[in-house]
């Protein structure tokens, strides 16, 4: 069996490369794809530099040798395990313990919505510790990757790791550790099945104004969507918000409240709207998204009909 090698460049080279490479010859990440005989998700786990792209992708796309500068390093394949299992320190890997703030409210928001606090048996002797994020793979990468990865990183000190899962459509973002699920507990989310503990919003983020807007933000940006009212009123939007938890549903509404907002429930479908005009617009104003999706849905609103708040 041939061992594949893998180049590893100066950072922001391989994202570069990748990305004149597709718009020179104007392809998009299907026909890139096909081009270079791999997954759409592995170009885009390279573009993303969350893995080293193969040595014979590397000079496909270096024809000119313009890039050969900037290799600082060729491994091979299984590097990452073998360092990892010299050096890892495994799930008892120390993690700084940040204080509670706005950035960790609504990394809480955005586990409470599209995330998982675990702890994985895989055997007697195995068992696994982790913070999952999980998004759509196409939609939320670049939210994932470049807002909520930084986020735990900077926030705990530690690295994570991400995978796609394309036959789901999905992307995840998993940080490990048993640390961190004990930090989380003590943070007011408990490990497993967030429906059957039913989780809510912890004590601590609805008694601060602030950090209740953070966390709102969260939720939204993972479970939550900006879209027009009905076609008939194309110009009204409205903001929604889903969850089958009735506490976590509950505590959405109430923290909408506490902000001053008029929020409506409709418990068949469990889900809570923003409708008024007015108060879509203070919501884009006072908390906003840092899901781009959004933000784009939000602009192409605006750019189809100036009555769009």
């Amino acid at each position: 069996m041939s061992i594949i090698m893998r180049i590893k460049l100066k950072k922001g080279k391989q994202r570069d490369l990748i990305c004149k490479f597709k718009n020179k010859n104007k392809f998009t990440w299907k026909k890139f794809s096909d081009y270079l005989k791999t997954s759409e998700s592995s170009l885009i786990e390279w573009k993303y530099e969350n893995s080293l792209m193969p040595l014979n992708i590397f000079e496909r796309l270096d024809n000119e040798g313009k890039y050969k500068k900037f290799i600082l390093e060729i491994k091979k394949e299984n590097w990452g395990q073998i360092n990892g299992g010299n050096n890892s320190k495994g799930n008892t890997k120390e993690i700084k313990h940040p204080k509670k703030n706005a950035e960790l409210s609504e990394l809480v928001g955005i586990i409470l919505g599209d995330g998982n606090v675990a702890s994985h048996i895989y055997s007697k002797k195995k068992r696994t510790y982790s913070i999952k994020i999980a998004g759509d793979l196409k939609k939320d990468i670049e939210y994932l990757n470049l807002f909520v990865k930084p986020m735990i990183e900077r926030l705990f000190e530690i690295k994570t790791r991400n995978y796609s899962y394309p036959k789901k459509n999905g992307y995840y973002i998993i940080a490990d550790g048993i640390e961190l699920i004990k930090f989380f507990k003590l943070m007011g989310l408990n490990s497993g099945n967030k429906i059957k503990n039913n989780q809510g919003i912890p004590e601590w983020i609805k008694t601060n104004r602030i950090y209740l807007q953070n966390c709102l933000r969260g939720l939204i940006d993972t479970d939550g969507s900006i879209h027009r009212m009905s076609k008939r009123d194309s110009n009204l939007l409205r903001i929604s918000f889903k969850s089958n938890i009735p506490l976590l549903l509950a505590d959405f509404l109430e923290a909408f409240k506490k902000l001053g907002y008029n929020p409506n429930l409709i418990k068949s479908s469990n889900q809570v709207f923003l409708s008024r005009q007015n108060e879509i617009k203070k919501y884009v104003k006072e908390i906003g998204f840092s899901n781009k999706k959004h933000l784009n849905r939000l602009h192409e609103f605006r750019n189809t009909n100036s009555l769009v708040v």
